[in-house]
Parts: C-alpha cells; sequence; structure tokens
C-alpha cells in the first residue's frame, strides 16, 4: 500500500534627473504591454527589458539605458527596497555627514541601515551620489537578500581574509555572478548599470541564470541539502501532528506536498544547521497535485535550489533524494530514474518520475535532484511493494510559483489557516452547500451514433487533408500513415530517422526528422536533425534534406518551411527553402515552441512549452524571410495550455485552455484577448455554418463563430484526439479501451451535427 497518499480535489516620477533609471512605482511589480526597446542596449537585452517590464528600472527620456554608466549608492538602496517591497521610513535617526531628515533619499538610507542592509563610509558620510563598486555591491546583496554560500572556485582579486570575501562567495554560489573570463571579479570597479540589472534579474528569476552545462560530484549534488529543511506541523493545542520535508526555491519560498501541512494550525521549520523558524504561512497550494508553496516571515539565509524539468532526466540517469524520513533530518538516498510515468484521473493529469532511491514516511514534499542540481521533482508518494517510488515532475511545481516570481517577498501575501481546505484520508467530502451526499447520480449521457472505423495501428500525431477524405499521421513505431477514412484504405511509409511533427501544404507533408534528444543543454552550433518532404499525390518520400538545427515542429507556406529547434534553451526559428533545400533566414525563439502559420501566410505563431508563464510570440514573414518578431501583450494574465489552434479565416487563436485571442496584422490589436470558452483538446472549423467545434475527453461541443455561444452538445464513445469539418460532417479521431487489457484503440469517427441538431 502507498505509505503517502497523493491527495487531490477536482476542484514617483524621480525627483532628480540623474535618478531616472529607477521607477519609484511599486504598486505592483507586473506589466501588461511589452517593455520599451532602448537604442543603445545591445547586451544583456533580456534582462533589462524583464526588470523594465516588472517596473523595477526604466531608461531616459532619450530612449536610452546607458548600459555602461556607473550606479550611484542611493540608486542602489533604492531599488534593493523596491526589489523586497520594504516601504522607507524615518523612524530611525542615522548620522551622516552628507545625509540628514528632509533630504532626498534619506528615509530609503535610515531604513536600509536599520535593517543592516547597508552602512557609511569610515569619514562619517554616506556619499549618496557617489559610485557604487561591485564589492559594495556584493555586501549589499548578501546583506539584502540574506546570501550565504561558498563557491567552488576562487577569484584572481578575491582572497580569503578581505572584507569582500564572503559577499561575493555568497554571490558566485546563488548563480549571481560568475567573474569576467579572466577569472577575475573586478571588486573596486564601478558597477554599470547593465551589470547591477543582470545581477539583480538573476536573483529574481532563475531563468536568468548561467545554466549548469556539467554535471556536478555526487559529493556536489549532496551538499545541495543546505536547502532542504524539516518541516513540523502542529495543532490548534501545539500538538505536533505531522511531519515531512521541503525545499527553499525562488523568492525565498519553501516547497513541500499539502498534504504535509495538511490540517495544521501553525509550522516551524529546521534547517541543516540545527536554526528553527516559525512560518508565516502558505502562500498558495495545489490541491490537485498536493503542492504547496509556504513563507517564512523573513528570507532565510538558505541558499535556493533551482527548479528544472522533467526532460532533464531520462531513464537510467542517476537522481539523488533529500529528506527527514521518520524525522531522520537531511537524509539522503541515491538511485536511478525508472521511468517518466503520465497519470490521469476524471479530467487531471500530471507527470511523475518513478525512481529508485529508497524514500519513507517524511520524505515527502523533499527534492528529487539530477547530478546537474536542479530538482526535476517534489518527493510525493510511493509504494511498499517492489519500492515504487514517484516524484511529482518539478514542471507542475514550476507552473505554481511562476506567478510568485518577481513579486517583492515582503508584499507576498498569505492565506488565512482558516481558509485553507482539510482533506480528510479516506473520507468523502460534503458538497460546497453543506448537504448530505446522495447515492444518486445523473445517468449517463448516451453516445450519438457515428459511422466507426477502427485503426490497426495508433497514431501519436495526426494532420486532416484539407480537400481530401484523408488523415495522415505518424504511428507509435514512426512511420508515416496515410488513411482514408471514406474507403477505409490506409498506407505506410517507413522513415530513416525518428519522427516527430507533420505539417500538409502544397500537396506535401513536411515531417521533422530527430538526430538526437531535445535538451536545453543541447547548444545550436552542434545541434543536427533533418526535414523529410513527402509527395501525397503518390504517398512517396521525395527528398530528406539534413538541417543545423535539431527540429521540434514545422509549418510551410508556398515556397519555404519554417523549422522551429526543440533545444538550446534561447535558440531559433530557421526557414528553408522547399525547392532548394536551403536555410534562409532565422530569429530568435524559446527551445520547444510549437508552431501555428496564419492562413495569410504573412505571420507565424509561436507558443512556449517549457517556460511559465507560457509566451505567445508572433513572427512576421516575407519571401521566406522573418522581417519582425514580438511577444503577446500578455504575461501569465490568462491561463494557456502549451496548444494553440488558429481559425480558418485567420483572425482568432483558440489555446487549448480555452482563451480565445484575436489574430491580426497590427501589433496593437494582435495576440489581444477576446473571450473564454471552454478548455478543449481538439478544434475543427465550419466557416459555411458559421459554428465550430470542439472536443474534450468525449464530449463536442457546437459553438457560434460570431457569439462564441454554446449551440449544442454532444457526448461520443472514445475519447477526442483530433476533429475536422469536411462537408458538414464531423470527422474525429478518438481512443477507446474495450478491451479488459486497458490496450487502447483508435477509430475514424464520421458523425454529421445537422441531422442530430437541426444546426
Amino acid at each position: 500500500m502507498s505509505f503517502i497518499r497523493l491527495h487531490r480535489i477536482m476542484s514617483v516620477a524621480m525627483i532628480a534627473a540623474m535618478l531616472s533609471f529607477f521607477s519609484l512605482a511599486v504598486e505592483a511589480l507586473a506589466t501588461t504591454g511589452n517593455p520599451p526597446s532602448f537604442r543603445d542596449v545591445t547586451q544583456y537585452q533580456k534582462e533589462i527589458g524583464y526588470l523594465t517590464g516588472l517596473g523595477i528600472i526604466q531608461g531616459y527620456q532619450d530612449q536610452t539605458f546607458r548600459p555602461s554608466a556607473p550606479v550611484k549608492r542611493l540608486q542602489a538602496v533604492q531599488l534593493i527596497l523596491r526589489t523586497l517591497g520594504i516601504e522607507p521610513k524615518e523612524t530611525s535617526s542615522i548620522q551622516f555627514t552628507d545625509l540628514k531628515k528632509g533630504d532626498y533619499g534619506y528615509p530609503e538610507v535610515a531604513t536600509a541601515v536599520k535593517l543592516g542592509i547597508v552602512s557609511g563610509k569610515s569619514d562619517g558620510s554616506f556619499d549618496p551620489y557617489g559610485n557604487l563598486t561591485r564589492g559594495q555591491m556584493a555586501k549589499i546583496f548578501a546583506n539584502a537578500f540574506n546570501l550565504q554560500g561558498k563557491w567552488n572556485k576562487n577569484f584572481t582579486d578575491v582572497k580569503q581574509g578581505d572584507w569582500i570575501y564572503e559577499y561575493v562567495h555568497a554571490l558566485a554560489a546563488n548563480g549571481i555572478t560568475t567573474g569576467y573570463p579572466d577569472g577575475s571579479f573586478r571588486p573596486n570597479d564601478s558597477i554599470q548599470r547593465m551589470h547591477f540589472a543582470v545581477f539583480l534579474a538573476r536573483y529574481i528569476n532563475d531563468d536568468f541564470k548561467p545554466p549548469v552545462l556539467k554535471p556536478l560530484e555526487r559529493k556536489e549534488v549532496i551538499a545541495k541539502k543546505e536547502s532542504v529543511v524539516m518541516i513540523n506541523v502542529y495543532d490548534e493545542n501545539d500538538e505536533l501532528i505531522s511531519q515531512g520535508s521541503g525545499f527553499v526555491t525562488t523568492n525565498g519560498l519553501i516547497i513541500t506536498n499539502y498534504h504535509v501541512i495538511n490540517g495544521g494550525a501553525y509550522f516551524e521549520i529546521e534547517t541543516y544547521n540545527g536554526d528553527t523558524y516559525e512560518l508565516e504561512g502558505v502562500v498558495d497550494y495545489d490541491l490537485d497535485n498536493d503542492i504547496a508553496i509556504l513563507k517564512p516571515y523573513d528570507l532565510l539565509p538558505l541558499k535556493q535550489l533551482r527548479i528544472g524539468s522533467k526532460s532533464m532526466v531520462e531513464e537510467g540517469d542517476d537522481v539523488i533524494a533529500i529528506g527527514s524520513p521518520l524525522g531522520l533530518y537531511n537524509t539522503v538516498s541515491s538511485g536511478i530514474v525508472s521511468g517518466i510515468r503520465h497519470f490521469s484521473e476524471d479530467g487531471w493529469e500530471a507527470d511523475f518520475i518513478q525512481f529508485t532511491a529508497p524514500v519513507t514516511f517524511g520524505n515527502s514534499g523533499g527534492p528529487l535532484l539530477n547530478m546537474y542540481g536542479y530538482v526535476v521533482g517534489v518527493v510525493s508518494f510511493g509504494l511498499e511493494t517492489g519500492s515504487l517510488n514517484f516524484a511529482l515532475a518539478a514542471d507542475h511545481v514550476k507552473d505554481l510559483v511562476s506567478s510568485y516570481v518577481g513579486v517583492p517577498f515582503y508584499q507576498l501575501s498569505i492565506i488565512p489557516i482558516d481558509e485553507l481546505p482539510v482533506i480528510d484520508d479516506g473520507e468523502e467530502e460534503l458538497p460546497e452547500d453543506g448537504g448530505e451526499t446522495g447515492d444518486e447520480t445523473d445517468p449517463p449521457t448516451p453516445a450519438v451514433e457515428t459511422t466507426k472505423f477502427s485503426l490497426d495501428e495508433n497514431l501519436v500525431t495526426s494532420i486532416f487533408h484539407p480537400s481530401l477524405p484523408i488523415l495522415y499521421g505518424l504511428d507509435t513505431f514512426g512511420n508515416v500513415v496515410e488513411i482514408n477514412y471514406e474507403t477505409k484504405q490506409v498506407k505506410t511509409l517507413a522513415l530513416p530517422l525518428p519522427a516527430e511533427r507533420l505539417y500538409f501544404a502544397n500537396n506535401e507533408l513536411y515531417i521533422t526528422l530527430l538526430k538526437g534528444k531535445h535538451s536545453s543543454y543541447w547548444w545550436e552550433e552542434n545541434q543536427q536533425g533533418a526535414i523529410a518532404i513527402l509527395d501525397t499525390n503518390t504517398f512517396t518520400l521525395k527528398k530528406i534534406f539534413d538541417i543545423a538545427l535539431d527540429p521540434y515542429d514545422v509549418v510551410a507556406d508556398d515556397r519555404y518551411i519554417y523549422v522551429s529547434s526543440g533545444s538550446g534553451q534561447w535558440t531559433s526559428i530557421k526557414s528553408y527553402d522547399r525547392t532548394t533545400y536551403q536555410e534562409v533566414s532565422s530569429a530568435p525563439i524559446r527551445q520547444a515552441s510549437y508552431l501555428e502559420m496564419n492562413p495569410s501566410k504573412t505571420m507565424i505563431y509561436a507558443i512556449t512549452t517549457d517556460t511559465s508563464p507560457r509566451d505567445i510570440e508572433a513572427f512576421s514573414i516575407s519571401d521566406g524571410k522573418f522581417t519582425s518578431h514580438y511577444d503577446s501583450p500578455y504575461h501569465g494574465d490568462y491561463p494557456l495550455s502549451t496548444d494553440m489552434t488558429i481559425s480558418s479565416d485567420g483572425k482568432y487563436l483558440f489555446n487549448h485552455a480555452g482563451t480565445v485571442f484575436y489574430a491580426t496584422s497590427l501589433q496593437s490589436t494582435n495576440m489581444t484577448y477576446v473571450t473564454t470558452i471552454n478548455p478543449f483538446s481538439a478544434i475543427a472549423f465550419d466557416p459555411a455554418a458559421n459554428v465550430f467545434y470542439t472536443g474534450k475527453d468525449s464530449k463536442v461541443t457546437a459553438y457560434n463563430s460570431k457569439t462564441f455561444e454554446v449551440m449544442n452538445t454532444w457526448t461520443v464513445s472514445g475519447i477526442i484526439n483530433h476533429l475536422f469539418v469536411s462537408n458538414g460532417k464531423l470527422i474525429m479521431l478518438t481512443t477507446e479501451t474495450p478491451y479488459s487489457s486497458g490496450i487502447k484503440v483508435q477509430s475514424i469517427q464520421i458523425f454529421n451535427p445537422t441531422a442530430s441538431s437541426g444546426l
């Protein structure tokens, strides 16, 4: 039986011109528009743009940022307080020869001095408009964010015994600085505005930290236990009722399983050196996936672990679990990844990493680390039989935590204890109205009658021919399949390399072929892959050509093929001439982005699959060249899944989470919000009938294309994978499990919605 049950419920302006580097608006460090582009910024554009987007920094009125200019000491203090969300006060009296009560900047400096973030100079001055050195910056950062740690390297100009030694090493140990290529840190140099911005962006958001490129020694991974805590949960009578594990991550927050803190009145943590801290409370939780985010009263002197992804491990990889089983603090166990599992039930689905490292009671909520030191999972549950242990994939944790990245720590609110749900193990919950649960259930809606044609082999991806009764797909064995759903004739064609995605255009199929595994650390200069072109008129292989890219998704227009890369983090989308097979153009894109071609063939949309919040981007194209590209005006404002479909008229982008956006040629209106419909897994359009259809599980829903109102719903047999409309009829690719063995069978079903409903 499981030793941990996985609980789920479906359930302002600047006073001085010289200080215009900073924005004093601190209401909410978020933006719904694109950050400005500075004409003098060529390095660290993403970091500077990120901080500008958060409202933390701003440039000058001449649209410059002046990245090489030095940061002033007062500026640094103001920015640090703003990042933390601390309101400056004149409650303390400080004695500086050059800064007194009533002076501009006095409240900020007084507050920072009281908090131990800064101090004055030996001559009794503070020198608010003096240049801040890199060494002074390191001390301010370490003091403000409670950074500690020892880097595994040494800087040539920072020696043990130097006053800055521990501060510089704390920055390096936390991934905020790596120094210069010559091995120096240059502590006496004035810190430039762009470097200050980079360091701050790295502290706020792990995505800006340099990636770990080489596996760590086992002892280096085990040393991550300094970031793991034991969680003690008490009831209102101060009785210990539960104990588990957790770890410190972005913004000083602590991650654990929800069932660890379930029913508690307050919580304490014990750290690796025996210190005990009471926690302020719960910031957020996800009952479906058994995640809780906890907040200490203050930033703790603990290094923050970086959250990775299930894609960072594969079967056979070494992993290390750290936790406090049976109260034995900081127990380390090692094992391998047994598999990556996808579980689903009653509309809930999640990914888990199965592993062999021994864990038991008290390990819940602890991190599962790969050999690069990233958290790839949160230990969640296990089975005693066969030592089958499972960790929730870190992707789900990252999705939840992402809303609190960039939010000032001291502005993070908590949920009152009495508003937290209490889950009773093994007992049914009462309905929300407090009434009794009954035995009566609504009878299931009968499935509509369809014409059904079962497939011999299941398809992992598929696409419909726009005018012929043909479905193309890639089957589980990597073959290309052509299925005529009227004649039931099936053709199969083998490919010499693993195939992943396909796209129909010009009476051709364009298929991505892989020459390696997608990886965040497979850099573009080393990537390789291929594209297959198949003539659909004859269903024969026309050409396979190699590309210097790891292909992830593919679209095409009349002459060019466009391919996104699946590896290398910030990488490229490239275009290729479909007749000469030569590369034509490229543009930057996030790895593993899905593509959608506008029917006008003048724009490609891309959506990220490995970032949170997800991001949509538009690429304008002309004659195979990327002429411009820009992000969506939103960042985490609306629910987004990894899949999106553009309407047949090219006017709307339908994200499968149910969020609908405009698709226009104007940047001011492109990708702006329209409305929300029910989430779906498949969508098809019938412009002649002014209707579009969505499929989710076994339910088909018809919507009016003008009003987006629901017109009708039907239930079909099987789970809907893909939808298409042909001559008013709905063509569906569905999956069923008709046998007791659980074997899944796919079918093509044809349904006439007008005959059934009078649409």
